[in-house]
């Protein structure tokens, strides 16, 4: 059995005075597929907010590659964060950038990889995500399904092990999710990546 990459235990959160999340606990596993799913409101995206620590909980602990991220100081914590990709809801990409410079920047911040090698690095995360005829667009010339697809390609960029995707489907028609569905688990066979996914 693939050992779980991701371990919550009794999390329970909220906002001011109203628990959102009540005593929840799961794993997800090595090279698995992970599918939180519930209807719209009940806290799927809050819990993966406290995955990446942009929440703390009030009670309860979250693991990652076996690690309390809630006990983790703030420089160890970005270390770790470095092994994950976040695919937002509406693909936070920066409008003002191309394609190319969106997924860029983690290459950038995270990295002393000369000029030319991230270049060839964006070409081949672009290549993956089927959008490499795209690179010199910006946001607002692509479709819907060519932004997600850009914005999986950025959260790709450092061969992350762990990836999170936040209602990947969200706003598309269903032959776009289809297609997306289908990167998605190409994506976890050709790499070994390991995907939670969020989803209504």
């Amino acid at each position: 059995m693939n050992k779980e990459i991701v371990q919550v235990r009794d999390l329970t959160s909220g906002y001011q005075e109203t628990a959102v999340l009540d005593n929840v606990s799961m794993t997800a596993r090595e090279g698995e597929i992970t599918v939180i799913l519930g209807s719209s409101g009940c806290g799927k995206t809050t819990l993966l907010k406290h995955l990446i620590r942009l929440y703390l909980p009030w009670s309860g602990t979250i693991r990652l590659f076996d690690q309390d991220i809630t006990r983790m100081d703030e420089t160890a914590f970005n270390h770790l964060l470095r092994k994950v990709g976040v695919l937002f809801q509406n693909g936070a990409l920066l409008n003002s950038l191309t394609v190319s410079e969106n997924v860029a920047i983690p290459l950038e911040q995270h990295t002393d990889l000369s000029a030319d090698l991230v270049d060839r690095l964006i070409k081949v995360k672009l290549q993956l995500v089927e959008l490499g005829y795209a690179a010199d667009r910006l946001p607002a010339e692509l479709s819907g399904g060519m932004r997600k697809r850009a914005a999986l390609a950025r959260a790709l960029a450092l061969d992350p092990p762990l990836l999170f995707c936040d209602e990947p489907s969200a706003g598309l028609d269903p032959i776009t999710t289809a297609s997306l569905d289908s990167l998605i688990l190409k994506l976890r066979d050709w790499l070994g990546v390991s995907v939670v996914m969020v989803s209504h």
